[in-house]
């Protein structure tokens, strides 16, 4: 669930920097690019802190970016 989160977050997070280089920062369409990370984050923090809890430690990730998609490693 973690890994589909953090996808999630960095494909929005394109969609989103190319929207603003395209139409501007102040477009519609990057607000609400914005609010839905914003909102995927706070879930994966929920998770993060669950896992704290429980004494599992979080897994590390990186990013590869290839034309639109999120690779992790």
């Amino acid at each position: 669930m973690r890994d589909v989160l953090l996808e999630q977050i960095e494909l929005l997070r394109q969609r989103m920097v190319n929207i603003g280089l395209e139409f501007g920062l102040d477009h519609p369409e990057v607000l609400e690019y914005s609010i839905q990370i914003d909102q995927l984050h706070n879930e994966l923090n929920q998770i993060d802190h669950n896992l704290s809890k429980a004494g599992n430690r979080k897994k590390q990730y990186r990013f590869y970016l290839l034309e639109n998609k999120a690779f992790f490693a």
